[in-house]
């Protein structure tokens, strides 16, 4: 990765955890760099709500059953908020 790549992602991902942060009320949002086996660069930005459980493992809010969920049409509509947010923040 280039470092004007490189300094692109790190807005991206400032921008998106403060769109996270403002859409969301989260307790924590959590940036995460994983890659194995196959050269490339994968990213995660993702939230822990308030009120999960410390005996949820940081990265795995799914595996609990009180997590927030939304529906197809709830998902959608978030997703669209956080788009509009993002553009105007980026």
């Amino acid at each position: 990765m280039t470092e004007r790549e490189a300094l692109a992602v790190s807005r991206a991902v400032w921008c998106i955890s403060g769109v996270l942060e403002a859409e969301l009320v989260p307790e924590y949002v959590f940036s995460a760099i994983a890659g194995r086996s196959v050269s490339h660069f994968h990213q995660h930005v993702f939230v822990r709500p308030f009120g999960t459980p410390d005996s949820v493992v940081w990265n795995d809010v799914d595996s609990w059953d009180g997590a927030p969920r939304v529906d197809e049409h709830a998902l959608g509509l978030l997703c669209c908020r956080l788009r509009t947010r993002f553009e105007a923040r980026y």
